[in-house]
This record gives C-alpha cells, sequence and structure tokens, in this order.
C-alpha cells in the first residue's frame, strides 16, 4: 500500500486541523498515512514514505523554526523522486509553505505546487481543500 507521512508543526492548531482533514482525505483515497507533530518526529519516520507532507504556520516571515529545523535535517535522507508537498495556515503573509516548497525541490522531490495555504482557521471549505490535497496526493501515488 502507497505510504503518505504528514508531518507537522502549528501554532494555534489551525494548521493542526489542516493535517487532520488532509490525512482523512488521504486515508479515504486507500493510503496507508502516518501523522505526527513535528517534536513528536525524526527524519526515520519519512524514509520509507511515497510522499511526505509538510505542515507548518508562519512564523516573521518564514516558517516555524521547529519545522524548518526537521526539513533542515531530511537532507541526509534519500528524497529523491519522491512525492513532496507543503501547506499551513497563516494569520498575515502565508511564507511558511513557500520555504519549505523550496527546501523539498532542494532536496530533488517531485514537488507539488502551489503549497496549500488557508488564512487562519479552516473553515469547512478549507477542511474541504485538505481534503481534496490527500485525494490529488493518493491519486499520484497509488501503486
Amino acid at each position: 500500500m502507497a505510504k503518505l507521512v504528514i508531518i507537522y508543526g502549528t501554532g494555534f492548531g489551525n494548521t493542526g486541523i489542516m493535517a487532520k482533514a488532509l490525512e482523512e482525505g488521504a486515508k479515504n483515497a486507500g493510503l496507508d498515512v502516518t501523522i505526527k507533530k513535528v517534536d513528536e518526529s525524526s527524519p526515520a519516520d519519512v524514509e520509507k514514505a511515497d510522499a511526505i507532507a509538510i505542515g507548518l504556520a508562519t512564523y516573521k516571515g518564514a516558517g516555524m523554526p521547529s519545522v524548518i529545523k526537521y526539513v533542515e535535517g531530511l537532507a541526509k535522507v534519500p528524497l529523491k523522486g519522491k512525492l513532496g508537498t507543503a501547506f499551513g495556515s497563516y494569520g498575515w503573509s502565508g511564507e511558511g509553505p513557500i520555504v519549505i516548497t523550496n527546501m523539498l525541490k532542494g532536496y530533488g522531490m517531485n514537488v507539488m505546487e502551489p503549497p496549500l495555504r488557508i488564512k487562519r482557521i479552516p473553515e469547512e471549505e478549507g477542511k474541504e481543500d485538505c481534503r481534496k490535497l490527500g485525494r490529488l496526493i493518493a491519486a499520484k501515488i497509488k501503486k
């Protein structure tokens, strides 16, 4: 079964809501999904994944430092050719998922663009966008 790993950091819980909706969409589309908060994960969590989704809130015009540090730690993991995507909520500017998108591209991943960004609390429409992203990932990696 194709495997998606979702790693996320959340400040006020909004990106966590997105991560759970993404998980729901992917599982309903038949993927094996692992979801973890960034502070409970390690680079080893993504080694056997077919796809990786990294979620984070934007913080001071970039991304949450803990998530940036985690993704930097993926530099030694063989990610080339795997599917990657980024997502997150934001209050003002929303650069966090863009930063992660560029980092994943730098590792040679096949990155889905643009990253999914939702302003503040994801309402039902935003949650459905996350579910759709999960289904789209499934369609791209199902074996």
